[in-house]
C-alpha cells in the first residue's frame, strides 16, 4: 500500500497539526497513536470525513480490519464518489475472509484506477469467491501489465479450477520450467492434460507430482486413474488404496483394480463399502 500517496489523498483541509501528528505516528508505524490521534480529531471535527479515512487507515495498520472497515463504509456514505476509500474497504473485508463482499469495492476500485495493486486485490476477491473465471481474467490483466510468472501459475490454477482445460493448459506452457516443476502444478498441468487427451498424455506429468511429494492425495488419485484407465493395474493400486482413505469415490476404481488383479474378494468388499458411503442416508 503507498502510505504516502494515501495520506496525502486524506488530506483534511484546515487542521494541518493534528493531520501531520497522526501521519507522522502512521510513518513511524506508532499505529495505537495514530488510532487515538485519529479518534480525538473525529471527536472534535466530527463533520469532516476525512477523518474516517484517515482513523480506518490507521486501524487497518493496527491490525483491527473490523473497526476498518466500519469506517471506510461510514466515509463512502459521505462521499461516494470512486477513490482510494473503495480500496481500503475491499482490503479490509479481504482481511475479514469476505471474499465475495470485497469483489464491489475493489471491482470500483480498478474501474477508478486499473493500476495492478487494485487488480491484485480484485482477482484475489474472486479467487476467494470461487469466480474462477473472473479470477482468471482479473489476473491476467495484471499480468498484461507486468509479466511474472507466479501470476500465470494463478491464472492457470484458477483455469483449471474453472474446467476451462484448454486455456489452463496455455497458461501452464507459459510457466518457466523451475516453477512448472512445483508439485502442485505438476498434478493440475497433468490432470489438465488427462481431460484434454487421455490418461497416457498426462502420465508423466502425474508421475513426477507424486514423485515431488508422495504425501498428496489428489496427486495420488488422479495418477491411479490414469494408470488403471492403461490398463495399469497393479501400478494404480497402491495409489488408489492411499488417496481412497480421504476419497471414498475412488473405491469404485480401486475395485476395478483388485479385480483385474485377480483379487475378487477383496474387490467385492471394496464395493459393498462404497455403496455404504455413497449411498443416501435414510
Amino acid at each position: 500500500m503507498k502510505l504516502l500517496l494515501l495520506l496525502w489523498l486524506a488530506q483534511p483541509p484546515g487542521i494541518e497539526t493534528r493531520s501531520r501528528n497522526g501521519a507522522e505516528a502512521l510513518r513511524a508505524r506508532r499505529y495505537p497513536e495514530a488510532v487515538r490521534l485519529y479518534r480525538q480529531a473525529l471527536k472534535a471535527d466530527p463533520s469532516n470525513p476525512n477523518w474516517r479515512l484517515n482513523l480506518g487507515l490507521a486501524l487497518s495498520y493496527d491490525n483491527q480490519p473490523a473497526a476498518a472497515l466500519a469506517e471506510f463504509q461510514a466515509y463512502l456514505k459521505a462521499r461516494s464518489a470512486p477513490g482510494p476509500a473503495y480500496f481500503l474497504a475491499g482490503l479490509a473485508l479481504l482481511k475479514l475472509s469476505r471474499h465475495c463482499d470485497a469483489i464491489a469495492p475493489l471491482q470500483t476500485a480498478a474501474n477508478w484506477k486499473p493500476s495492478a495493486e487494485n487488480l491484485t486485490e480484485l482477482a484475489d476477491a474472486y479467487q476467494g469467491c470461487q469466480r474462477w473465471p473472473q479470477a482468471a481474467g482479473a489476473y491476467q490483466r495484471v499480468y498484461d501489465q507486468s509479466p511474472n510468472p507466479a501470476l500465470m501459475a494463478r491464472i492457470a490454477h484458477c483455469w483449471w479450477m474453472a474446467r476451462r482445460y484448454d486455456l489452463a493448459h496455455a497458461a501452464f506452457l507459459k510457466l518457466p520450467p523451475a516453477l512448472a516443476g512445483e508439485p502442485r502444478l505438476l498434478y493440475e498441468h497433468g490432470d489438465t492434460l488427462v481431460r484434454l487427451e487421455g490418461p497416457a498424455a498426462g502420465l508423466d506429468l502425474l508421475s513426477r507430482a507424486v514423485a515431488a511429494e508422495p504425501s498428496s492425495l489428489p496427486s495420488r488419485a488422479a495418477l491411479g486413474r490414469a494408470l488403471l484407465d492403461l490398463d495399469r493395474p497393479a501400478e494404480a493400486l497402491p495409489h488408489l488404496e492411499a488417496a481412497s482413505s480421504a476419497d471414498p469415490a475412488l473405491l469404485l476404481p480401486l475395485s476395478r483394480a483388485l479385480r483385474a488383479l485377480g483379487r475378487i474378494a477383496d474387490a467385492e468388499r471394496t464395493e459393498q463399502t462404497y455403496r455404504k458411503q455413497l449411498s443416501p442416508m435414510p
